[in-house]
């Protein structure tokens, strides 16, 4: 029974290795389609082979990493409670202080 659960655990394994691969080449591949098509038209820019749209993609996920649909907004909000986040149940002088941090940091660019 043991041999047999070790073979579909590998099973899987090896379909879901395929399939990621199979994933990436056709986002790649649409990546290369949709620049081809709107960017060239769109920003008279000229178009772009499949491995550079796989450099492209590549880039795109060094720079903005996991990015797209990442649940809970992103690293930038770990740590920071709650009631920050959203102003509730802060006192007034949580709040001023909350305010001149602000000032501080983005010398009153932030319309404070």
């Amino acid at each position: 029974m043991n041999g047999r659960m070790n073979r579909q655990r590998k099973g899987k394994f090896a379909f879901m290795f395929v399939a990621i691969i199979v994933g990436v080449f056709l986002l790649v591949a649409l990546l290369q389609y949709l620049w081809n098509t709107l960017m060239v038209d769109i920003f008279n820019l000229k178009t772009i082979t499949y491995w550079q749209a796989l450099g492209l993609f590549v880039l795109s996920r060094i720079l903005f990493g996991r990015g797209f649909g990442k649940p809970g907004g992103g690293r930038f909000r770990k740590g920071f409670p709650r009631q920050m986040e959203q102003g509730e149940d802060l006192s007034e002088e949580e709040r001023e202080r909350l305010r001149e941090e602000w000032k501080r940091r983005f010398g009153g660019r932030c319309g404070f």
